[in-house]
């Protein structure tokens, strides 16, 4: 009996063992034949990378030789090239405007008149007195000749002559400060007063402006203050214009603005038609520097270094980075000082792809 126990026991123990070879050394047998992928990576040659490099196309621009200015863009304010407010010198009644406001006029024009009856009638009464006084004169010289006065008598009588004729005009004078005339040929402004008004000469009878040319007045930093020479050209735009005007710097102001160390400079511009107007702004181009052999790219070829930018330029059919200074810039270009020369090919396009010595195409040139 203790026989068969032992068999059975025997038997189980292993079938158990059995069981577990079959479930470990079955996936195995399944997996080796499952994975085709496997066999081919085997059987497959080895690649060499380095080899395989692939070929990057780029855009091109050719560097050429350019005419580089170097521009100080700054602001400045429109003035007439002579203005006045025309006032009187004396305190009288206005009594006629012969000039209608707004119109252009020349030099010496009557504007406006004052009252000036009361001077009037002083001189008519003084040159009557005059004309009693020359008649004596002239018979106590007749009387001197043939010594029927004195030398004494003579000079008093002479003296009194010309009292009275100094007197009169010293009222050609007062006369003259009646009459308001164009102290230079330009554009009478708004009248501020009208006929029968009592002026003084605090009192504005209207502004007076000589438009045909204006002033240009503008600052610029004082480390371009000796830059600027008189004869230089600028160019200007205004708010209420498309136009770009043209003037020449005439002067300078001998020292700094000591507030905004800055130097005041002014320009002449000529005004045909009226187009400038006193008082508006100015959006100036000052040109301080112009270099004849200057190199401009497009500013997609640079990258920014911690150094400072670098690019990359076409060699032998592959890509050489360059170290390049760079200059002063504009809206879509850069001026390089040093790096670059004239005719060198630059890549402009796929810069995250290339490095020194990767092959590159060529797509376009520009």
């Amino acid at each position: 009996m203790k026989t068969i126990k032992n068999r059975t026991k025997s038997v189980i123990a292993g079938g158990i063992a059995l069981a577990f070879a079959l479930f470990f050394i079955t996936p195995k047998l399944f997996s080796k034949k499952a994975d085709p992928s496997a066999e081919k990576a085997a059987t497959a040659p080895p690649s060499d990378n380095k080899d395989a490099t692939d070929v990057v196309a780029s855009d091109a621009f050719v560097v050429k030789r350019e005419t580089i200015t170097d521009e100080l863009q700054t602001t400045g304010t429109i003035a007439a090239n002579q203005e006045v407010d025309l006032v009187s010198e004396v305190a009288r009644k206005l009594v006629r405007v012969y000039a209608r406001e707004g119109s252009y006029v020349s030099q010496g024009t009557l504007l406006y008149k004052l009252d000036d009856a009361d001077l009037l009638a002083k001189k008519h009464r003084i040159a009557l007195q005059a004309k009693l006084a020359q008649l004596d004169e002239k018979r106590f010289r007749e009387l001197l000749a043939t010594e029927a006065v004195n030398q004494q008598e003579y000079d008093k009588v002479l003296t009194n002559l010309n009292v009275l004729q100094a007197e009169i005009a010293m009222i050609d004078v007062d006369l003259a400060k009646t009459e308001i005339r164009a102290p230079f040929a330009g554009k009478l402004g708004l009248k501020r007063v009208d006929v029968g008004a009592y002026v003084t000469p605090s009192t504005v009878l209207s502004s007076f402006d000589d438009v045909s040319r204006v002033e240009v007045n503008f600052t610029i930093p004082e480390k371009y203050a000796s830059d600027v020479r008189p004869g230089q050209a600028i160019q200007f735009m205004t708010e209420n214009s498309n136009q770009s005007f043209v003037g020449k710097v005439t002067a300078t102001e001998p020292k700094m603005e000591s507030n905004t160390r800055s130097l005041l400079v002014k320009a002449i511009s000529e005004n045909k038609g009226g187009k400038l107007v006193p008082g508006s702004s100015a959006k100036i181009a000052f040109a301080l520097h112009v270099a004849q052999d200057g190199i401009l790219i497009p500013t997609e070829a640079l990258i920014p270094t911690a150094k400072g930018y670098s690019l990359f330029r076409l060699n032998h059919g592959k890509a050489e980075r360059r170290d390049v200074k760079t200059g002063s810039r504009t809206k879509g270009t850069v001026q390089i000082l040093d790096g670059l020369s004239i005719g060198d090919t630059l890549l402009t396009t796929n810069l995250l792809r290339l490095d020194t010595g990767v092959p590159v195409t060529v797509s376009t040139v520009e």
